[in-house]
């Protein structure tokens, strides 16, 4: 049985049809957060084809869009015959201005949790955000369809709502919130972990929020964060080519300054190298950042999400899971550990990152071919 048989065996089940549809964009970000979790990093955009895939009614609409809503046609794109994408990141103004041309709001079709339009003659118009490409690319989608939820329910209200975020858990309420935005186009400072700003009606940010897909395994990159004074990958990089480490070395490849991590003494290569004891502080900032006001973690995933109420102005969100604090966390499978990977996009074909607990162990137990490393013997 060959690799892909393998896959196929394991996660045929979670596709409708047996097996991922490559013109379905639902199948296509399973298959993609499928990879993501098996740390394999590979981004199905190229699915979105040129105008010229489409039908020629299809192609009618979309030349209609263009012109009448000022698109480029770069941003035009096909996921079917008869399916349009348009990318913007100013969705709401283009829901506007697609009402404004007479096409149908449809909640019922597939690829947001806003749904999209729906011509006379069936044809089938979503809007994507423009900024969500390559790997964060479903992340992007979920934040979008976050804010969209909300955002939809403030213009419903024709006012101000108010926000209900809860979990079993845990439950928090933001009051009269004129706006989501999003808050990576705010001039974010490093290390800042907001996803989304709530707004209230005088402007001010009364929420930050970090958003995360249920089965996030990724927390930070974190080449640039220093740990108690000390550059951890620069060290990493000197101690491993200085053999500090028996059972860990970097093993070079064809390309220039890249390499892989491996075990000299089993002549494997290396899935992660583990950092164990890393100061207890530094996982707070990992988790929460430095943004004012404290920012909150929702684990969910808002793609077709329908998990909410919506009445007399008060939106309730009904969430997977909540982190305030950082006791929530510790001891759970989201625990934030640091691991060095092979990435060949890279410096030395390597990356330093935040990884969730789960992903790297089991009961305890390293989960392949992983090592660990101690933190002290990294100064």
């Amino acid at each position: 049985m060959d690799v892909l048989d393998l896959f196929f065996k394991k996660y045929s089940y979670k596709f409708p049809k047996g097996y991922p549809d490559m013109n379905n964009e639902q199948d296509i970000l399973l298959l993609e957060n499928i990879l993501n979790e098996l740390d394999i990093k590979i981004s199905f955009n190229e699915v979105k084809k040129p105008i010229d895939f489409l039908s020629d009614e299809a192609k009618k609409i979309a030349q209609n869009v263009i012109q009448n809503l000022n698109i480029s046609a770069d941003d035009i794109k096909a996921l079917s015959k008869n399916k349009i994408v348009i990318l913007s990141d100013e969705r709401q103004k283009i829901f506007s201005e697609l009402e404004k041309l007479g096409y149908k709001r449809d909640s019922n079709i597939s690829g947001s949790s806003q749904g999209g339009f729906r011509t006379d003659n069936n044809i089938e118009i979503l809007v994507k955000p423009k900024s969500a490409q390559g790997e964060k690319s479903a992340g992007k989608q979920n934040e979008s369809s976050f804010l969209d939820l909300i955002n939809n329910k403030v213009k419903e209200n024709d006012g101000p709502i108010t926000v209900i975020i809860q979990s079993d858990k845990k439950k928090i309420k933001f009051n009269n919130i004129e706006e989501a935005k999003d808050s990576s186009v705010e001039g974010a400072t490093q290390f800042a972990k907001a996803d989304a700003q709530l707004v209230d009606d005088e402007g001010e940010v009364i929420g930050n929020i970090s958003l995360k897909k249920r089965n996030a395994v990724r927390w930070e990159s974190s080449k640039t964060r220093e740990i108690d004074g000390i550059n951890v990958f620069k060290n990493f990089i000197q101690k491993v080519s200085n053999n500090a480490f028996p059972n860990v070395s970097l093993k070079p490849l064809d390309k220039k300054n890249k390499f892989k991590l491996y075990n000299p003494q089993t002549n494997k290569v290396l899935s992660k190298v583990i950092i164990k004891n890393t100061p207890p502080d530094v996982v707070n900032d990992v988790i929460f950042g430095n943004d004012v006001p404290k920012t909150i973690v929702i684990k969910e995933d808002f793609e077709n999400f329908s998990n909410y109420t919506f009445e007399n102005g008060v939106l309730v969100i009904n969430c997977y899971k909540i982190y305030t604090d950082v006791k929530d966390v510790m001891g759970t499978d989201d625990e934030p550990v640091y691991a060095f990977s092979n990435h060949i996009g890279q410096a030395y074909g390597i990356e330093f990152r935040s990884f969730s607990k789960g992903l790297l162990y089991k009961d305890d137990s390293l989960k392949g071919s992983s090592e660990e490393i101690d933190f002290k013997d990294l100064k």
